[in-house]
Order: C-alpha cells, then structure tokens, then sequence
C-alpha cells in the first residue's frame, strides 16, 4: 500500500529520480528534457512557470534528467544553480513534440558563454 501511494505521489509530479546521461525515448505527447554538459561548472534544473512553479530534480553536469510535461507552446524556465545562487540561464517554449535542451557553458567563464541548445 505505502509504495503504491508513493509511486501515485512521484506520478503526480510527472517527473521521477533523475538519470545518467543516456537517451530515452521522448514521451509520445511531447515533453521537455534537460541536459547538463558534463564540462559545464553548475548545475540545473527545469521550471513550469504555468504548473505552479514545478520543476525537476536538479541535473549535474554529465547528466540528463527524466522526460517532465512539455505542452505545445507552453514556457519552461532553465535555471543554473552556482556557488548556492540560482540563475535563470534561459527559457523556451515547448513544441510539443519532445524538445531535448542541453545547457552548456560556464560561469567562471561569464555568463555570456553559458547557452542552450533546444
């Protein structure tokens, strides 16, 4: 019973534990996933202003996160996480057909250097 209403919980975030790098299969209605170069100095995660402020777990350079909704048209922020600041690095609108979105750059390097590639 306990781990039936945990998995309810975890499926009602629409998102789960974070993965290594490795290619997954897009969800067949669209959604967003977030990759993190694995040189990048950060780390990241990604934020659904229009889902309450919902966002994934956060990803470590080298490392991608699990597929999370991604509704046509639908914002998603990109938010970097440095020395205990959180930055917003970007934004994109979902296609809604899978949109993959690595983040690379660094901040020792200036912020200017640091973008996304959707």
């Amino acid at each position: 019973m306990r781990a039936s209403v945990a998995a309810a919980a975890i499926a009602a975030l629409g998102l789960t534990v974070v993965a290594p790098a490795v290619s997954s299969a897009a969800p067949a209605g669209g959604g967003a996933q977030l990759c993190v170069d694995r040189l990048a100095d950060y780390s990241a995660s990604l934020q659904w202003p229009s889902r309450g402020g919902q966002e994934t777990f956060v990803i470590r350079p080298g490392q991608c996160s699990n597929w999370g909704p991604g509704d046509a048209g639908e914002l998603i922020v990109v938010l970097a996480s440095y020395n205990g600041a959180t930055v917003n690095i970007g934004h994109f609108y979902a296609t809604g057909r899978g949109d993959q979105v690595e983040a690379v750059g660094r901040f020792s390097n200036g912020t200017e250097g640091i973008n996304l590639g959707v």
